[in-house]
């Protein structure tokens, strides 16, 4: 009976030191961060041409005091062009 015990405090201490230590080294804090970390990767619509793609990779352009966001540079000139003939 007392091995067992001596055993759940040594398993206990390994616990709280590995956790003091390591305090990311548990699975699921990686799992959490990990989808932190890629947030920036919510799929976007180009306004000219409809197709979707990682606002990461879009090309920013800000009209009327909104960010708007283009798959290409081609697209968005072309937006600006239609832009300019309204």
């Amino acid at each position: 009976m007392r091995l067992l015990i001596f055993i759940g405090i040594v398993y206990l201490c390994y616990r709280i030191l590995k956790s003091r230590l390591f305090p990311g080294a548990s699975i699921g804090n990686k799992v959490f961060r990990h989808n932190v970390r890629n947030i920036d990767d919510v799929m976007v619509k180009d306004p000219y041409c409809g197709v979707y793609f990682p606002i990461r990779d879009g090309v920013p352009l800000k009209v009327d005091g909104k960010d708007l966001y283009f798959c290409s540079n081609e697209c968005r000139d072309k937006f600006i062009a239609l832009q300019r003939k309204k």
